[in-house]
This record gives structure tokens, C-alpha cells and sequence, in this order.
């Protein structure tokens, strides 16, 4: 079944998008049907081809993306694909409802330290981007073990 958008569905946005000054265009992706809407995220891209794109954001939502991959889209700028990862790795943290700033400030002073690319969707949602499998399994092993403080919720952005 081919997914349209339409006015009136939930978007999730990227207001700050991390490689904002390399893009040029905005596509879509579905990401699920929650109570009878459909719901989106709008990825921030630069153009290759008509329907070839290179991601410019950190996906807070869609699964197996991440910063820098080239994906094609339909006629509908929908995207269908990977053409080509880029080797970046996505992770997200959701802080939920904690009131520890000085626990989240120490995190974001981490993982700017090891050089991670960071992309806030709320107050509460942080995406996070790892260059290559080395800084990844450094940025893993920190949400980990900041997990297991009870501090933030952590997941990774590839399903399989």
C-alpha cells in the first residue's frame, strides 16, 4: 500500500537539523499509523538526483537511517530506500520526565567531547550521531551505563 501524505497528519520535525547549511530540499518518511493517523517525519536532505537524497538530520523517529546516508524517494519525495549508508550510527535518548539538569548537561558536555553530532527534538528527545563503529561502541557504552544510573532511555536507530 503506497503511503500519501496529507494535510492534517502528525510531522515530526527538524527544527535544527545538524548539517542545516549542507541541505536544500525537504523529503518525508512514514513511520506508522498511531489511532487511525498516519505519522511522519520530515528529514532535511541536499538533492543528488530527481529522486536521490543525502540526509542533512539526525532521525528522531524512522528506523535504519542516519546522518549522511543517500536515500531515493518516490515522485511524492517519500522515501523508499537506502542506496548507500553512510557509516554513521544513530541513537536516541529520551529523558522522560527527569529533572536532573545537571546530569543531562553532563552528558551533552560528554558526548560532544568524543565528537558526536547532536540533534534535540524536545526537551526530552536527543539524537545522537556516531562517525564510525569506534566512537559508536564509545557513545553506546556511555548511554549504557547512563541507562542503568536511571538517568535516560536509550535506544539504537537500526532495526536489523
Amino acid at each position: 500500500m503506497i503511503k500519501v501524505f496529507q494535510p492534517g497528519y502528525y510531522v515530526a520535525v527538524h527544527e535544527n537539523p545538524v548539517w542545516r547549511e549542507k541541505s536544500d530540499f525537504i523529503i518525508r518518511i512514514y513511520l506508522e499509523e498511531n489511532e487511525g493517523r498516519n505519522e511522519w517525519e520530515q528529514l532535511w536532505v541536499k538533492k543528488i538526483s530527481e529522486k536521490k537524497f543525502s540526509l542533512c538530520c539526525i532521525p528522531f523517529f524512522a528506523y535504519n537511517l542516519a546522518l549522511g546516508d543517500e536515500v531515493r524517494t518516490d515522485s511524492n519525495y517519500v522515501v523508499q530506500g537506502v542506496v548507500q549508508a553512510s557509516g554513521q550510527f544513530t541513537f536516541r535518548a529520551w529523558f522522560g520526565d527527569s529533572t536532573n539538569q545537571v546530569a543531562k548537561d553532563e552528558m551533552l558536555r560528554k558526548l560532544e567531547t568524543v565528537g558526536a553530532f547532536l540533534e534535540w527534538s524536545s526537551a526530552n528527545l536527543l539524537a545522537i550521531s556516531a562517525k564510525d563503529s569506534n566512537q559508536a561502541q564509545e557513545v553506546a557504552d556511555y548511554l549504557y551505563a547512563r541507562e542503568n544510573a536511571g538517568e535516560l532511555t536509550y535506544e539504537t536507530g537500526r532495526m536489523n
